[in-house]
């Protein structure tokens, strides 16, 4: 490989990382921000979360041929496990939320159920009608 095509090669992978890093820190950003509220267990706005994730991750799919280029460089690649460890943290805090939720319903559809005095609502009577 002559100088200037390591050079080109060079100023190509540094264009590619000033566009990349931006959006991968913001990325990251907007996961770290979800995860924080969902680990303090109170009021979550999912949908301002799921914009910011489905921006940034509309503006890295854009960018999907610069990260190519750029995924082998040390910047990339540790931003990019960076943002793969804040995800994979959303992904357990989201489940515990979603179990927790599922739970709480499964409980609330119990207690309704075992309230009715005579039985509407209860699948259990009309199949006892059936036989």
């Amino acid at each position: 490989m002559s100088r200037s095509t390591a050079q080109d090669n060079g100023a190509a992978e540094a264009r590619s990382l000033a566009m990349i890093l931006p959006v991968v820190g913001r990325l990251r950003m907007a996961v770290g921000a979800e995860n924080k509220e969902l680990a303090q267990r109170g009021v979550v706005a999912y949908q301002t979360h799921s914009a910011r994730k489905s921006q940034g991750l509309l503006e890295l799919n854009r960018l999907r041929l610069a990260l190519a280029s750029a995924r082998t460089h040390p910047a990339a690649r540790a931003a990019l496990a960076d943002l793969l460890a804040e995800l994979d943290i959303n992904r357990r805090l989201l489940h515990a939320q979603l179990r927790a939720a599922q739970t709480v319903s499964e409980i609330l559809a119990r207690a309704i159920r075992d309230g009715q005095s005579d039985g509407t609502y209860s699948s259990f009577v009309w199949r006892e009608n059936d036989r």
